[in-house]
């Protein structure tokens, strides 16, 4: 089953922090995906959350 993981993470060259979400089937695929996109500078994931479905 798909889920969304908001991945919070930090830049290491300038300390700035984000975070962005990703679909996937489990945190480690998200991960990895976040590390893929994410390859042009040097970041540190500092979490991966499930995010929980609402409504209907």
């Amino acid at each position: 089953m798909i889920k969304n993981y908001a991945v919070v993470f930090q830049n290491q060259r300038t300390g700035k922090a984000g975070m962005d979400i990703f679909s996937y089937g489990s945190p480690g695929a998200a991960r990895k995906d976040f590390f893929d996109c994410y390859r042009h500078e040097n970041y540190m994931i500092l979490s991966v959350t499930e995010i929980p479905k609402t409504g209907k």
